[in-house]
């Protein structure tokens, strides 16, 4: 029987019928469409099966459904779903883990005593789900006043009740090392032993004591060999202080300041070294990494490029496995490290320059590298990736003197971009720290398009200049992006950028009012499903001489300067089709004396005063950076890393995940770049069953094109 599915509506409210259904309803799976699910609402009180839009939703595990049921609050149900780190420490949770609860409206220690299950109605009236909770016993004084008011039975909590979770001493599991995967899968929250197959240690370290733990009040509770640590702080620090020994899951910070898992393998001193190392065997594949040989010795036995060997000192429990902060509280960042504190004394005061194509490739290329991702978050990491990797285009919005909001100009400036162009690797909090000054709560869990982002970010929030001027009816109005409007052209299957943006502002009588350093144009397509076109081939220049307003152009016949364009002459099948269509007075006269072009109505073109007839015309030309592209509900991008025709990158922040992190990863896709050296009206031909599966993505689910002026960036 087919293991059923549960969802929870995260987007606004969905109509079904005359009903509206809130954001955090949790239903069921009955049936499945390309782009609707029908399901069955649990404890809601429509009477039948409803059809929603898979974009307003989220699926979940049973499990999680289970627990969110029995909490009532929908408003904290989306709070949980947005805390991974808690959500999945509360789903994990066994008989005596250590929890603190909010009784009474007072943080209070307890223990896991057994789950509770209860029953709820479907929306059908008939069907029943089965929802969870906890019996919890709460500690000392606290157990007590309850236990004398109440009796002996323990209160229940839900899951939005927990504040706070930790592990206690379990029985340790052991794994082989052909385990190893599946052990990872079911990581308890505390730590675990592991069997290895490593080569025998030369020396075992011995048991570090750690640094005293910090917890105030602080009870040890001693019940048959089980112990408490009790705090009224963090909870953690009973597990900081514990040793790492073979089969620790531990995290320690790669060279470019990624955080990254793994397993303690080894524990010795190393030939050569003094003090105490350890062998990591890492969750995933790493750039430049081990296969536990160092310095021709072998420790022990792990795949390519996922060993790595730090000073056991540098190495610290796995905080996914250690209680997350209250969702009530503001965010707490953890203290940094020791690279952490280099880089920020090093680089929080002092700019960096975009990445240079000489050392882009070795600090970008490979696992965790870029900006990672977090929970709907590749909107944004894309967006950000492609405008600040490598270009300077909008570096003014940095350092802008007169921006409303110094504090988020300074996260964007300290926390994202200099980090990224410095150590190659962002991780998913300081994006969250961006995220959270946005100013909607919704920009830090809802799915979101980059335009949205870019215009709160830039104009509601930054309030810089607009980056566009764009003259219609006489009137120059602002803009941050251009989206392409047109009518559907059936005799154009394949169109070009140029061909687009050409198109869009002759049909709506547009002109650019200046040549603006950077544009970025949307290309015509809205949702999942429509697109006006199914490949739009990229150019790499984009020409707008004859797109700017009281600028020179040249005749299309003769190249003398024009003074006359014509909008119904672009349809001319006999004037090459798709070319903006301007004449000086002789080749105008001469075009439409043809007896199916008299009725055409040309304009004159705005023209500086006094400009000699006989002068050539300036082209005034911007080049591609990076393409935003979305398949159906992720986007990824291709970026221009340096001005080699092959210098091109393909970055997803979402690539893979790790228990519940994603793993972000940038490629190398030169075959972009010889794609885009052919000219315009070569790749058109190209079948898509034999072209490669980056160059497919890039025709066929391009969203957003990049360009700049790089002359204009000291003047912008």
């Amino acid at each position: 029987m087919m293991e059923k599915r549960f969802f929870i509506i995260t987007r606004t409210p969905t109509k079904s019928g005359r009903k509206s259904i809130d954001k955090g309803t949790v239903g069921c799976v009955e049936k499945e469409t390309e782009d609707e699910f029908i399901g069955t609402l649990i404890n809601y009180s429509a009477k039948q099966g409803c059809s929603l839009k898979k974009d307003n939703l989220q699926l979940i595990s049973r499990h999680e459904a289970q627990l969110l049921i029995f909490t009532d609050n929908l408003a904290k149900r989306l709070e949980l779903l947005q805390n991974r780190k808690l959500f999945s420490a509360i789903s994990a949770l066994q008989e005596n883990d250590l929890v603190v609860v909010r009784h009474n409206n007072v943080e209070t220690p307890g223990v896991v005593k057994r789950l509770v299950e209860k029953w709820k109605k479907g929306s059908n009236g008939l069907d029943v789900f089965k929802s969870m909770a906890f019996e919890v016993e709460l500690l000392q004084e606290a157990e007590h006043r309850y236990s004398q008011s109440r009796g002996l039975a323990y209160p229940v909590f839900n899951a939005g009740e927990i504040l706070q979770v930790s592990s206690v001493d379990r029985p340790k599991p052991t794994f082989k090392a052909d385990e190893h995967k599946g052990a990872q899968k079911q990581r308890d929250l505390g730590r675990q032993n592991s069997d290895s197959n490593a080569v025998p240690q030369r020396c075992q370290a011995p048991e570090r004591p750690g640094p005293p733990a910090a917890l105030s009040p602080t009870a040890a509770v001693e019940n048959g060999g089980l112990k408490r640590v009790v705090s009224g702080g963090s909870l953690g620090s009973a597990l900081q202080t514990a040793p790492l020994e073979l089969g620790s899951l531990t995290e320690l910070q790669a060279s470019n300041g990624a955080t990254v898992h793994g397993v303690v393998r080894w524990i010795g001193v190393p030939e050569g070294k003094s003090e105490h190392w350890a062998g990591v065997e890492l969750d995933y594949e790493l750039k430049d990494c081990l296969d536990g040989q160092l310095g021709g010795q072998r420790y022990f036995n792990c795949d390519r490029n996922k060993g790595m060997f730090v000073k056991l000192r540098d190495l610290r429990p796995d905080s996914r496995f250690l209680p997350a902060p209250s969702y009530m509280e503001p965010p707490c960042y953890p203290e940094p490290q020791a690279a952490e504190r280099r880089f920020e004394a090093d680089s929080r005061n002092e700019d960096a320059p975009p990445i240079p194509e000489s050392s882009a490739l070795q600090l970008l290329e490979g696992r965790m590298k870029g900006i990672q991702g977090h929970y709907n978050s590749c909107y944004l990491d894309s967006a950000l990736f492609s405008l600040f990797s490598f270009s300077s285009a909008l570096d003014s919005v940095l350092h802008c003197p007169v921006v409303s909001e110094e504090l988020i100009q300074s996260v964007l400036r300290r926390d994202i971009v200099n980090r990224l162009r410095r150590q190659g690797f962002v991780p998913a909090e300081n994006v969250m720290k961006l995220r959270q000054l946005l100013g909607c709560d919704s920009f830090t869990f809802e799915e979101k398009d980059p335009e949205e982002f870019l215009s709160v970010l830039l104009h509601q929030v930054l309030s810089v200049d607009p980056l566009l001027k764009i003259r219609s009816n006489e009137k120059t109005q602002d803009c941050y992006s251009y989206q392409i409007i047109l009518e559907r052209e059936e005799a154009v299957s394949v169109p070009s950028v140029q061909l687009l943006l050409e198109r869009s502002f002759l049909s709506c009588d547009l002109k650019f009012e200046e040549i603006p350093s950077c544009l970025i144009i949307q290309m015509p397509r809205f949702g999942k499903k429509f697109k006006m076109f199914p490949k739009i081939i990229p150019s790499t220049e984009l020409d707008l001489t004859d797109l700017l307003y009281n600028t020179p152009r040249e005749c299309f016949l003769c190249g003398a300067v024009a003074e006359l364009e014509c909008y119904q002459c672009l349809r001319d099948p006999r004037l090459t089709p798709g070319m903006i269509k301007q004449f000086c007075r002789p080749c105008d006269k001469q075009v439409h004396s043809h007896r199916q072009r008299q009725d055409h109505q040309p304009r004159e073109i705005s023209l500086p005063r006094d400009f000699p007839v006989s002068t050539p015309v300036p082209r005034q030309k911007m080049e591609l950076f990076a393409v935003l592209c979305i398949e159906t509900s992720h986007y990824v991008s291709f970026v221009k890393y340096g001005p080699g025709r092959n210098s091109w990158l393909f970055f997803d922040s979402m690539a893979d995940r790790s228990g519940d992190e994603n793993i972000p990863e940038i490629k190398a896709c030169p075959q972009v770049g010889e794609f885009l050296s052919q000219s315009e009206e070569g790749p058109v031909q190209v079948e898509l069953e034999c072209t490669d599966v980056f160059v497919k993505r890039l025709l066929c689910d391009s969203y957003m094109f990049m360009y700049q002026c790089p002359a204009l960036f000291l003047y912008r």
